[in-house]
């Protein structure tokens, strides 16, 4: 039997995501942990505590809020989310930067393997998990699946290289960070322009 979702579902539910994507002090507590673990991770060689800063990572949401509100023509959340981005995005390379000073990585080979994946798969990632993410914000009873979504489109490791590549003034490794962060926003942001689309069909009346 088909579920039906309404429009003033959609409505409530981008409402809950506006406010997800603002700046607030759980944003930058959060956004400064992710970054810090995720940076301890690579010194440590642990995927484990890398996928863990993924996890609590918020700057899933404001990507996907920049996605959503280009499509509903809301350019006052659309500047926001952009510059919550921004400030989460300025944030993270900081603590990396900062980290990086303190305990200089010794594992920039191993770092910079990360990168050789093709870089189109980064863009075919983050394009489905911008879909699946805005989906399961939007769906009711599936917001849980958020926290894989996260992982699987690894947002804050590529920005953490960039911070140890800025801080090591390693330019190949800034320069591969650079674009696997670039790809992965604009392939969520699609994503999720795509997946609002969708989702205004269906719940239409």
């Amino acid at each position: 039997m088909r579920r039906h979702i309404s429009p003033q579902v959609l409505q409530d539910s981008y409402c809950r995501l506006v406010e997800r994507a603002q700046i607030d002090l759980a944003f930058i507590v959060l956004t400064a942990s992710a970054a810090g673990i995720c940076a301890f991770g690579f010194e440590m060689n642990s995927p484990a505590v890398i996928v863990g800063a993924m996890v609590i990572s918020p700057l899933l949401y404001p990507v996907i809020a920049v996605g959503v509100s280009v499509f509903w023509g809301d350019w006052t959340t659309f500047k926001n989310s952009v510059t919550t981005f921004a400030i989460g995005l300025g944030l993270a390379l900081v603590v990396s930067i900062v980290i990086n000073a303190m305990i200089p990585s010794e594992a920039l080979s191993e770092i910079a393997d990360r990168l050789s994946t093709v870089p189109t798969f980064y863009f075919i990632v983050a394009f489905l998990s911008g879909l699946a993410g805005t989906f399961a914000f939007f769906w009711p009873g599936i917001v849980e699946a958020l926290a894989g979504i996260a992982i699987s489109v690894a947002l804050v490791p590529p920005v953490v290289m960039l911070g140890i590549g800025l801080a090591e003034f390693n330019v190949p490794l800034m320069r591969g960070s650079a674009v696997i962060v670039a790809l992965n926003v604009v392939g969520m942001m699609i994503g999720a322009f795509a997946a609002s689309a969708g989702l205004s069909w269906y719940a239409r009346d």
